[in-house]
């Protein structure tokens, strides 16, 4: 008869636990990692980043997500995007707001030495519509009333409008290379200096202008199509019909045109953070929006609500301001020049803080389908961080 051999040893047990609960049935919970049959876990141990999907032991709280810079690197929440909103300004306000307001004021000087140069041609007008409203018999019926007025030919005010709109492209472009630049810089907590900024974005600067370029002829192509169509159709039915018509279309249009839209938004921020052209970038933002349509828009309106009343107080606190400085001195050009300056500085305000929330959101979106948030913190912790960070990132 071969000896038995002897029974395996009782593992260890807690001292505090009840001695008749050995914690090795099959239906019960078994040690955890910060059990002290275990021991205490590792040093650091609850610093390394959780898994996706997280640990898959409910018994394991989750570890802080990291905060290399203005975010924490997980899906994001409005509060989230906001808050990293105003912290990009405070980081870097040389590339943001001080880029923006300087780039503005330039249209801005351009459209006042243009009405300026109309002044006489607008008071023209205004006499002419007087005029006009009197009857029939008034000079304003005479033949070439309304021709004498203007002083120039009429290619040099298709002219003067085509080079302010040339302009006006421009200054987006300059304004929203540089900000997104210093954005995702922030991400990681990277400084971003005025030249920096401009440097970083220069070889996107171009295609984001031929994606302005290419909406502007879109645009220009679609109103010329509704024209015609509303003056061929205007032949077989009559104009109010035509019109109707036409109006019918532009709802649907507009509609159509929201919704795409919002599925391209993201473009511009993309020339900027990703490598590849335009067609690449439209790619991505429509894969990025998929799904997240009406989160994009709802933070997009909440955005420009707060906007357009930031626009309406600063409105009323220089006119305010104005009226108690320059009282009954106070002359028209010199109200004209103060509502050109406001504009400029309240647009370029709102162009930047609206380019910022892009590229947070943008960021977040990223993080949800891509895993943007692993990259990140892969280069949070090189050497050398990349120059705009997650550029490099895999893409669905």
């Amino acid at each position: 008869m071969s000896p038995q051999p002897d029974p395996p040893p009782n593992p260890p047990t807690d001292p505090a636990r009840d001695p008749g609960d050995s914690g090795d049935r099959a239906d019960g919970p078994g040690p955890t990692a910060g059990g002290s049959g275990w021991g205490p876990p590792p040093p650091g141990w609850s610093q390394w980043p959780p898994p996706p999907g997280g640990t898959g032991n409910p018994g394991i709280p989750l570890a802080p997500a990291a905060k290399p810079g203005v975010l924490e690197l997980r899906p994001l929440g409005f509060a989230d995007l906001l808050d990293a909103t105003f912290a990009v300004v405070r980081r870097a306000p040389l590339p943001t707001v001080a880029n923006a307001i300087l780039v503005q004021l330039v249209p801005a000087l351009l459209s006042l030495l243009l009405i300026q140069r109309l002044d006489v041609t607008v008071l023209g007008v205004e006499r002419l519509l007087a005029d006009a409203a009197a009857g029939p018999g008034s000079a304003a019926w005479e033949p070439g009333a309304w021709a004498r007025i203007f002083e120039e030919p009429w290619q040099f005010y298709a002219g003067a409008g085509a080079a302010l709109l040339a302009v006006q492209l421009l200054a987006n472009v300059l304004v929203v290379g540089p900000t997104t630049v210093a954005a995702m810089r922030a991400v990681l907590g990277l400084g971003t200096g005025w030249g920096r900024g401009l440097v970083l974005s220069g070889p996107a600067m171009l295609r984001i202008a031929g994606w302005n370029l290419l909406l502007g002829l879109g645009s220009v192509l679609l109103v010329g199509l509704l024209g015609a169509g509303t003056i061929v159709l205007a032949g077989a039915v009559g104009f109010p019909a035509a019109v109707l018509a036409m109006l019918a279309v532009v709802l649907m249009l507009m509609v159509v045109g929201v919704w795409v839209g919002i599925r391209l938004s993201m473009v511009p921020t993309l020339l900027v953070t990703r490598a590849g052209g335009i067609l690449r970038a439209a790619r991505s933002s429509w894969v990025l929006a998929r799904g997240s349509w009406w989160r994009i828009a709802g933070i997009l309106l909440v955005v420009a609500v707060v906007l357009g009343i930031l626009e309406g107080v600063l409105s009323q606190l220089v006119s305010v301001v104005g009226a108690e400085l320059l009282g009954a001195n106070g002359t028209f050009t010199t109200w004209i020049v103060l509502g050109v300056v406001l504009n400029a500085l309240v647009g370029a305000l709102g162009m930047v803080l609206g380019q910022l929330m892009l590229v947070m959101l943008h960021v977040d979106l990223r993080i949800r389908t891509e895993r943007l948030d692993l990259a990140l913190a892969t280069e949070a912790l090189a050497p050398s961080p990349p120059d705009i960070p997650g550029r490099l990132a895999p893409m669905r």
